[in-house]
């Protein structure tokens, strides 16, 4: 990706959030506007601007931690005693408020970035003298891609889908589609019918994909890897009408990028590698080789054939924290929050507790005693046979890898480390593997969020799962058999248990099974079982049969599930910001029973 520095001159790209100003950026607009959108540069720095919305880790990727916490796969965790980022705990227990920060943060995040996305629509919607035309539609489609992605963000979070119209007696509204720049007379915004705003974001990625070039033309040119494409804008479209039961639709557009060739599952058959990583240890940097399921969430995988759609993040050494940055937050939070290494105290070294990430969102016993037991893949003992497991969860039983500063004990100790797994009470014992960053990065990032790995917002494989679900659901088995199949193929890949096996036929509760366990921790979980009218059952139902765990770490029951608070018809969706409907003078109305 073309990496501009964006000018913090240019007044109309900054987004004031005082009371009255936080909905969408009120500035009148200039003739030096004009000059600098209408300019190659200007408008490539425009849209840098636009995709910088999607790094923002304390205000975007954090809040979709909710996707996970929510879902009763996993508990938010963080530092000891329960309290860390307590917003986020609010809403894993289903005692979200109005005024939550991470939902005020995630709506003025988005919606800054959809002023920004209309600032560019505004200025290149036609031909520009001096300025080339190909380069304009690129951009352009760019605008519209991202336009709808911020959308769909909002409404999956504070919106709705249709199918929940019955369930929330017929009272759920879209989110505001905003498609210009608004004149002082359309400031307050009123909230339109659902369908209505889920159809002007199938109209923004079916321009985008008619605008933007496939991956193989767009990343021929290196300054545009990263960047959204035609499969990106196509997968996307997709999704949208996958969450609204759109199913023949949903498949039509699945099938397009599927066939495409543009993507592949690496680790898959006929892409099987060899994956090679640098890795730090004892002996210094080495070059390991790793199965495709690990591959992916490493940083030598950005922007991979496996990536419909990445957000970009790149280690920089920079100290900025902790926005600001090119860096990855996200690993920072999903790594261990202490391993048990040697420390030296005094004269001696000591076996102990030792602060290494942040521990968030750790695996629960819910999921790890059914997840795979659903997709087939445990023995009669339990044993989980799935190498998917051990490249998602690090159990007390797992090592991670750990590097002494010291020279002595480095060459001493093991440059492998077994986690605390009860360190940060209450904790489940487990913790994430995705995302995971190797002390060759970490040892010389610039700040705590200075991490190289780029997060994977849209995987083929979750392509795949969407095409195989729609295609079930409207009369295309095989295509969805094969495309489940592949999924499985490359988890089986991965290992040398001869897990996943190949499925014969398939359901639409098996791919739901399936997405569960390809997808897990990425965020996905809730809104599927919500989406698939599922929370009823998995929530007040099934999980709440692992709700309290004894904690052998110190025998405390640790309360992993919340789902006894979930009020249907409610807890679906988030809560509009106060603050919103307060600055648009209740025009703007608030989401039923908060």
């Amino acid at each position: 990706m073309k990496k501009i520095i964006l000018l913090i001159t240019v007044s109309s790209l900054l987004f004031v959030t005082c009371n009255e100003e936080e909905f969408l950026d009120k500035k009148p607009h200039t003739p030096t506007d004009y000059a600098f959108y209408t300019s190659e540069d200007g408008a490539l720095q425009g849209l840098n601007a636009a995709y910088d919305i999607l790094q923002l880790g304390e205000n975007v990727e954090r809040q979709e931690f909710a996707g996970t916490v929510c879902s009763g796969d996993a508990m938010a965790g963080g530092e000891p005693g329960g309290n860390d980022q307590p917003q986020l705990q609010e809403i894993m227990k289903f005692n979200t408020i109005t005024t939550n920060t991470y939902c005020v943060n995630y709506w003025r995040a988005l919606y800054r970035g959809i002023y920004r996305c209309n600032l560019l629509i505004m200025y290149l919607s036609d031909p520009i003298s001096g300025f080339n035309d190909d380069l304009r539609k690129v951009i352009l489609g760019q605008a519209y891609f991202l336009r709808g992605l911020f959308h769909f963000k909002l409404q999956i979070t504070y919106g709705g889908f249709p199918q929940l119209q019955t369930t929330f007696g017929n009272q759920l509204k879209g989110v505001p589609f905003v498609d210009r720049i608004l004149p002082n007379n359309e400031w307050n915004q009123t909230r339109p019918e659902l369908n209505y705003t889920w159809e002007k974001i199938e109209e923004d990625f079916k321009k985008a994909a008619e605008l933007l070039p496939p991956r193989s033309v767009l990343y021929a040119d290196k300054e545009n890897v990263g960047r959204a494409t035609q499969g990106s804008a196509l997968a996307m479209l997709a999704k949208t009408y996958l969450y609204q039961e759109k199913w023949q639709l949903a498949y039509e557009a699945a099938k397009e990028v599927i066939n495409s060739g543009e993507y592949y599952l690496e680790g898959e058959t006929g892409h099987e590698g060899p994956y090679n990583i640098i890795r730090l240890t004892k002996e210094g940097e080495v070059n390991v080789q790793v199965p495709g399921y690990k591959y992916i969430w490493q940083p030598e995988a950005n922007n991979c054939n496996e990536s419909i759609f990445d957000v970009q993040h790149y280690l920089t050494g920079e100290t900025t924290y902790p926005e600001g940055q090119e860096g990855n937050l996200i690993p920072r939070y999903y790594g261990p929050r202490a391993v048990l290494a040697y420390t030296k105290v005094g004269s001696e070294w000591k076996y102990q507790s030792v602060e290494y990430f942040w521990g968030f969102i750790l695996p629960t016993k819910y999921f790890v005693e059914t997840a795979y037991e659903d997709i087939g893949c445990e023995d009669a003992e339990g044993n989980i046979l799935d190498p998917r497991f051990k490249l998602s969860v690090v159990t007390p039983e797992d090592s991670v890898p750990y590097y002494y500063t010291d020279a002595a004990a480095r060459q001493q100790y093991p440059d492998s480390v077994k986690i605390d797994p009860y360190y940060n009470n209450p904790a489940t014992g487990n913790v994430t593997w995705k995302y995971f960053t190797d002390p060759y990065y970490n040892n010389i990032r610039g700040s705590l969020g200075d991490m190289p790995q780029n997060t994977k917002y849209f995987r083929f494989a979750d392509l795949l799962l969407i095409g195989a679900e729609a295609a079930i659901n409207s009369g295309h088995a095989d295509d969805a058999l094969t495309w489940v199949n592949r999924v499985r193929d490359r988890a089986r890949n991965s290992g040398n248990t001869g897990y996943p096996q190949p499925l014969e036929s398939v359901t639409k509760e098996q791919i739901w099974a399936e997405r569960r366990v390809e997808l897990a921790f990425e965020g996905h979980q809730f809104y599927d079982i919500v989406r698939t009218g599922r929370v009823q059952k998995v929530l007040k139902t099934d999980a709440l049969v692992y709700e309290n765990v004894l904690n052998p770490g110190n025998t405390v029951t640790v309360t992993e599930q919340f789902g006894r608070n979930f009020t249907i018809g409610k807890n679906e969706i988030w809560p509009i910001p106060q603050a919103e409907i307060e600055s648009t003078n209740g025009s703007i109305t608030q989401n039923p029973n908060y």
